[in-house]
C-alpha cells in the first residue's frame, strides 16, 4: 500500500458496535472508530476522529449543554445479517456492514430521509461524504452565498472571502438542508465545498479540509422544523431592540476631509453655509474636517448629521460616527451619545476585531469580527451599560452561530443594478442558513451617483430587517436626501410606511426565534409549486406570510420613462394578490410582463387574506378565505420570552359572509396598557350590510357615520369609506383611492374582550378570482414560433400572427400574462435549457384554445468555455483585500489592484499559466466599474506553448479607459501560458475585475 493510499482511504466494513453510557461506538475494518450520539428527536451526531481523542466540545459554535441522555437511553439497537439498525422514535438509523454506508429511514413517511451513496472518504487533510440526490430534491443553506439561495446543480464554497458581490461568500456556515426533510451541520471551522449535483446529478458531494468527520444530522417535516433544530445546536437568533428596525446612519466623522466643490459636480454636497463641498483624501486640498461634536467645524460633524435628518423629516433611529476608525476620544464620544439620545437616536461604536473602549452610555457596537470571545465581551459591556435592555451588535460577516450574537449588516461597492438581485437572493440564502437578521447599506459604499438605482435600492430595503446608509467611503453621499426633492420625498414615504409596518416586522422577528424566516423565498409559503424552489424567482421575496416584494432590478424603461417590469411571478392560482399602493388586484399562478412602475411605485403585493396591525390595535384586513395573524409586543427588555403580549386575529370569508374574530390579548409586561381602543379597516369592493359586533358574545349597537369628519370624532361606530388610504404619504402620487369598511370600537380591557364581527353581503376580489373562459369563436394560433435568429444563452424571442391585442404564453407549464403586439422576448432564462411553449389569444376575459406546443433550446453559457484554475503571477504587489488571485477567480464581484503604478521602462507583467496546452478563442479584460483610475491604456500580449519561452503576439495595444470589456482575439492560438504587459494606466495603480480566457468551442 502506497503512502498516498494510507493517507486517503474509504471507510472500511463495519465490524462491531457497542452501546456506551451516552453514545454508540462503531468499529470499522480500516481501524477507524466513530461515535453516534442521539441528542433529541431527529438530531443525531456522527463523530469520527482519526486521533481517537473524541473531544466532544471542540466546536466554538455548537452548544451541547441543553441536551440530556433521554433520547439515547430510549433508543433500541438491532443487528441483522448485513446491518446495524438503531431505532430512535420514528427514525431508523441503518448502518450497512459492507459497504459501510448509512441511511436514515422515517417510519412515518415510509421512506428514507437520506442515503449515503458510498462510504466516507477520509484523508489527512480532507473528508468527503457522498449522498444520494433525487430529481425533485432542492438544497439550501451554506451561509450567505451572494446571488444565490437555491443550490441544486451548483457547487458552493464554505469559506468566507469578503467579496460582497455576486459569487462572494460573506458568511461561513457549514450547514445545508433539503426540501425532502433533512439537514446537515458539519461541526468544523475548516473550509469546504458542497457539490449539489453539478458533477453528478444523482449525487451530493460534501467536502471539508479536515481529517475529522463530525456532523449533525437534522430531520424535520418542514423548513421551520429543521431551522429550529439548527438553533437548538447553535443558538436562537438574537432579539434586537426596537430601534434597530428604524433607519440607521453609518459614517466617518473623525477623518473625513472636505474640499470646496461646485454645484455641477455630481458628487458635490450643499451644506448649511450654502456652499458645495466634495470629499477628498488630500489634506492640502481640504477646507473642512469631520468631527463628533463640531470640534472642527459644526456642519461637518456627526451632530450636524443628526440635525440634518431631523430637518429633512427623516426619523433617524441609530448612528455609528466612527466607521473604519478604531481610535476615538471617549469624552467626545460620550458627549455625542448624549446629544444623539436627546434627539431619540441611539449612538454606537465601530470596532474592527477587538472589544472597543466603550463609554457607559454606548448602546450598540458595529464590528468586523466573528470571534465568539470578542463578541461575548462586547455583549457583556453592553449588558452592563443597558441593565435589563437588550444589547445589539452588527457584524459585516458571520459563521455558524453568529445569529445568536449579531445582526448581519454589510455594505457592498454599490452603484449598479446587479447588486439588487444579487442581494435579494443572498438575503434569502442567509435566511435559509439560520441568519434571519440581515441587511445591506442602501446604494452600497464607494459606488453611487445614479439616483434611480439609489431610490430603487432604498425602496426594497425598506422591507428588510435592517435599513441603513453607509457614508463617507467613496465620492458620493449616501443619505436618503442626497438627491433632489422628488427623490427625497419618495424615500421619506417609504420610511413612513416602514414605521407603519413595525408591528408586523417585529412580530416576524419574534417568530424567527422558532425557525420562521423573516425574508422568505416563495416556496416557504407556496411549497407545492416547483418554480418557487428555483433561481427563476430568486429576485423576489416574501416579507413574512403577507407581503410579496419584487424589486426593480434593471434600468429598462417604457415610453413614459417608468420602470418596465417583466418576469413578475405571483404564486398560487387560488390566491388573489393586491397591489399595496393602488389596490389593483391580480390572480396568482402566473407571470406578469410589461408592467410599468413610476419611480415612487415599488412592486409590492398583499396576499389575499392578509391582516396587518399598524400599531395600537389599528388593523387593516384584505379578506380572502380563512386566515389568521398573531401580533407580538414587549417592552424591549431581555426577558421578552416571559414578558410579552400576543393577540390573535382571524378572518373567514365564506361566500358573501365575513367573520372576524379578535381574541383576548394574552400575556403581560410592565408598561402594557390593558385598556385600549380597536380599529378595523376592511378592504372591500362595495357597500356591505348586516354588520353585527359582539363583545364576549353580547351584541353591541353600531351607529353608521356618513362623513370622514363625523366618524373621526366618534368613539364607536362604522363608516363606508370610498376614499380610503392607510398610507397617506403616497396619496400625492395617485388620485384614485381604495374602498374600505371602517369600524371603531371604544376602549375596553383587551385582555378580557373577545370581539366577533360578522358582515353580510361582503364582496372583495370576486371578479379577480374568476378564471378566463375559452371562446370557440377565437381561433387558436396557427403559426407561433421562436425566432431562430434571436436565441441567446439567457433569452429567446417569440413571434406570432396578431389577431388580438393581448396574448398569453405558457413557458414550461407557467402562464405568462401582460403580453401584447406580435412578438415578445423572454429574458433571464437558463442557458442550454429546452423551453416548451404554447400561445393563446386573449380578448377581455375570453381566451382561445392553446396553440400546438413549440419551443427552442437556449444557447450554452459562454462561461462554460472560460478556463478556470489559472495560475497567475504579478510583478507588482497587491493589497490584501484585492489579491492577485481575484484576477482569475471568475467572480466579477471581486476586484484586483496593484499597490504601485507602472511606467514604460518598468511595466507590469502578468503571467497566466494554464494546467495544460489550451486551444484558445479570446482573452477578455473586465475593467472595474467603481472608477477608472486603474485601467490599462497601453498593453502588449506574449504567448508561450511551454510556459517558459514567450514570443510577442501582434503589436502594442491601446485601450480606452472606460467601462467596456477589452477583448483580444486569440482564435486558433494554442498556449500553455500568456504574458500581459501593462506599460501605462489611467491612474497611480492597475486594477481590474477579471481577466477571462475562453477556449475554442470546438
Amino acid at each position: 500500500m502506497t503512502q498516498n493510499q494510507i493517507e486517503r482511504h474509504q471507510l472500511g466494513q463495519l465490524i462491531g458496535a457497542n452501546k456506551r453510557d451516552h453514545y454508540y461506538e462503531l468499529h470499522y475494518s480500516t481501524g477507524d472508530i466513530a461515535r453516534l450520539y442521539i441528542l433529541a428527536d431527529g438530531i443525531f451526531r456522527y463523530f469520527l476522529d482519526p486521533a481517537k481523542k473524541f473531544d466532544e466540545n471542540h466546536s466554538s459554535f455548537v452548544d451541547l449543554s441543553q441536551f440530556n441522555n433521554d433520547y439515547f437511553e430510549k433508543s433500541q439497537p438491532k443487528a441483522t445479517s448485513d446491518s446495524l439498525i438503531i431505532k430512535s422514535g420514528n427514525y431508523q438509523l441503518i448502518f450497512q456492514q459492507k459497504p459501510a454506508v448509512m441511511s436514515i429511514f422515517d417510519e412515518t413517511l415510509h421512506r428514507n430521509r437520506l442515503v449515503q451513496l458510498s462510504p466516507l472518504e477520509l484523508g489527512n487533510d480532507q473528508t468527503t461524504e457522498i449522498l444520494k440526490q433525487h430529481k425533485n430534491e432542492f438544497y439550501f443553506g451554506g451561509g450567505m452565498q451572494n446571488g444565490y439561495f437555491s443550490h441544486k446543480g451548483e457547487i458552493i464554497s464554505i469559506k468566507r472571502d469578503k467579496i460582497t458581490g455576486k459569487g462572494g461568500v460573506l458568511t461561513q456556515v457549514p450547514f445545508f438542508w433539503a426540501n425532502s426533510g433533512f439537514g446537515e451541520l458539519r461541526n468544523t471551522e475548516s473550509a469546504g465545498n458542497y457539490d449539489f449535483g453539478k458533477s453528478n446529478p444523482d449525487a451530493t458531494i460534501l467536502k471539508h479540509d479536515t481529517n475529522m468527520f463530525d456532523t449533525f444530522y437534522l430531520l424535520g417535516n418542514s423548513p421551520k422544523n429543521i431551522l429550529a433544530k439548527y438553533y437548538m445546536l447553535t443558538g436562537k437568533p438574537l432579539m434586537p431592540p426596537k430601534y434597530a428596525l428604524g433607519l440607521g446612519h453609518v459614517g466617518n466623522f473623525l477623518t473625513t476631509l472636505w474640499q470646496p466643490g461646485e454645484a455641477k459636480e455630481r458628487n458635490a454636497v450643499m451644506f448649511e453655509d450654502g456652499n458645495y463641498y466634495t470629499r477628498t483624501n488630500k489634506p492640502e486640498d481640504a477646507s473642512g474636517k469631520g468631527s463628533l461634536n463640531g470640534e472642527e467645524e459644526y456642519q461637518f460633524s456627526a451632530r450636524a448629521m443628526v440635525d440634518r435628518y431631523q430637518k429633512q423629516h427623516f426619523k433617524l433611529s441609530w448612528i455609528v460616527p466612527n466607521y473604519d476608525v478604531q481610535e476615538i476620544n471617549e469624552e467626545a464620544m460620550a458627549s455625542f451619545s448624549e446629544y444623539a439620545a436627546i434627539h431619540d437616536v441611539s449612538a454606537g461604536l465601530w470596532s474592527q476585531n477587538n472589544t472597543p473602549k466603550a463609554s457607559p452610555d454606548t448602546t450598540f457596537i458595529q464590528t468586523d469580527t466573528t470571534d465568539p470571545k470578542v463578541l461575548k465581551n462586547d455583549a457583556l459591556i453592553l449588558r452592563n451599560n443597558l441593565k435589563r435592555k437588550r444589547p445589539l451588535i452588527f457584524s459585516n460577516t458571520g459563521i455558524a452561530g453568529s445569529q445568536n450574537r449579531t445582526m448581519l449588516a454589510f455594505g457592498d461597492i454599490g452603484g449598479n443594478w446587479e447588486n439588487i438581485p444579487t442581494q435579494v437572493a443572498g438575503f434569502l440564502g442567509a435566511s435559509l442558513s439560520g441568519q434571519p437578521l440581515v441587511g445591506s447599506a442602501v446604494d452600497g459604499t464607494a459606488g453611487g451617483g445614479n439616483a434611480q438605482i439609489a431610490i430603487r435600492d432604498f425602496e426594497w430595503k425598506a422591507f428588510t430587517p435592517i435599513l441603513f446608509n453607509l457614508d463617507d467611503q467613496g465620492k458620493f453621499s449616501k443619505t436618503p436626501f442626497a438627491y433632489n426633492s422628488k427623490m427625497t420625498q419618495i424615500n421619506r414615504a417609504y420610511l413612513k410606511l416602514r414605521e407603519q409596518l413595525q408591528t408586523y416586522l417585529y412580530t416576524l422577528i419574534y417568530r424567527a426565534q422558532v425557525g420562521e424566516p423573516i425574508l422568505r423565498p416563495l416556496f416557504l409559503e407556496f411549497p407545492h409549486e416547483q418554480v418557487n424552489y428555483t433561481p427563476q424567482v430568486g429576485h423576489e421575496f416574501m416579507l413574512g406570510p403577507n407581503l410579496l416584494i419584487s424589486p426593480i432590478v434593471n434600468g429598462r424603461e417604457d415610453g413614459n420613462g417608468n420602470s418596465r417590469k417583466d418576469n413578475l411571478y405571483l404564486p398560487n392560482h387560488r390566491t388573489m394578490w393586491v397591489d399595496l399602493f393602488d389596490g389593483k388586484k391580480y390572480l396568482g399562478g402566473r407571470v406578469y410582463n410589461k408592467q410599468s412602475y413610476p419611480s415612487w411605485h415599488l412592486p409590492v403585493f398583499v396576499r389575499g387574506g392578509a391582516i396587518f396591525d399598524l400599531g395600537e390595535r389599528n388593523y387593516v384586513l384584505y379578506p380572502q378565505g380563512k386566515s389568521k395573524m398573531v401580533t407580538y409586543d414587549d417592552n424591549g427588555y431581555n426577558d421578552y420570552s416571559r414578558n410579552h403580549v400576543a393577540t390573535q386575529i382571524t378572518s373567514d370569508l365564506e361566500a358573501s359572509k365575513l367573520t372576524i374574530t379578535i381574541d383576548p390579548t394574552q400575556g403581560d409586561f410592565n408598561t402594557f396598557q390593558t385598556e385600549n381602543t380597536t380599529n378595523l379597516n376592511i378592504m372591500c369592493d362595495g357597500y356591505p350590510d348586516g354588520l353585527t359586533v359582539k363583545i364576549n358574545d353580547k351584541e353591541i349597537p353600531m351607529q353608521e357615520y356618513g362623513t370622514v369628519d363625523t366618524f373621526a370624532h366618534a368613539k364607536e361606530g362604522f363608516f363606508f369609506n370610498t376614499n380610503y388610504s392607510w398610507m397617506p404619504e403616497f396619496d400625492q402620487y395617485q388620485e384614485k383611492k381604495q374602498t374600505a369598511l371602517q369600524i371603531k370600537l371604544a376602549k375596553r380591557d383587551i385582555t378580557d374582550s373577545k370581539i366577533e364581527i360578522t358582515i353580510r353581503n361582503f364582496r372583495y376580489g370576486n371578479e379577480t378570482l374568476v378564471h378566463a373562459i375559452t371562446d370557440s369563436l377565437l381561433r387558436s394560433p396557427k403559426q407561433p414560433m421562436v425566432d431562430p435568429d434571436k436565441i441567446s444563452s439567457h433569452s429567446l424571442t417569440v413571434v406570432w400572427p396578431q389577431l388580438t391585442d393581448q396574448v398569453q404564453i405558457e413557458v414550461n407549464g407557467i402562464l405568462h400574462d401582460g403580453i401584447d403586439g406580435n412578438s415578445f422576448t423572454f429574458h433571464e432564462l437558463v442557458p442550454n435549457t429546452r423551453y416548451t411553449l404554447r400561445l393563446r389569444y386573449v380578448a377581455s376575459n375570453k381566451v382561445s384554445e392553446w396553440s400546438d406546443p413549440f419551443g427552442a433550446i437556449t444557447k450554452p453559457d459562454p462561461m462554460n468555455y472560460a478556463i478556470n484554475d489559472i495560475h497567475v503571477t504579478s510583478s507588482l504587489a497587491s493589497p490584501k483585500d484585492h489579491p492577485i488571485d481575484y484576477l482569475t477567480d471568475l467572480k466579477l464581484a471581486s476586484e484586483w489592484e496593484t499597490i504601485d503604478g507602472v511606467s514604460e521602462d518598468k511595466p507590469l507583467e502578468l503571467n497566466f499559466t494554464f494546467n495544460h496546452l489550451e486551444h484558445l478563442s479570446r482573452m477578455v479584460w473586465v475593467p472595474r466599474k467603481i472608477d477608472h483610475q486603474g485601467d490599462p491604456v497601453e498593453v502588449s500580449v506574449e504567448l508561450s506553448s511551454d510556459g517558459v519561452n514567450f514570443k510577442p503576439y501582434g503589436d502594442h495595444l491601446t485601450w480606452k479607459s472606460d467601462s467596456k470589456n477589452k477583448v483580444v482575439g486569440l482564435r486558433n492560438v494554442d498556449a500553455k501560458a500568456i504574458r500581459l504587459k501593462v506599460y501605462k494606466s489611467s491612474g497611480p495603480f492597475v486594477a481590474a475585475k477579471e481577466v477571462i480566457f475562453f477556449r475554442d468551442k470546438k
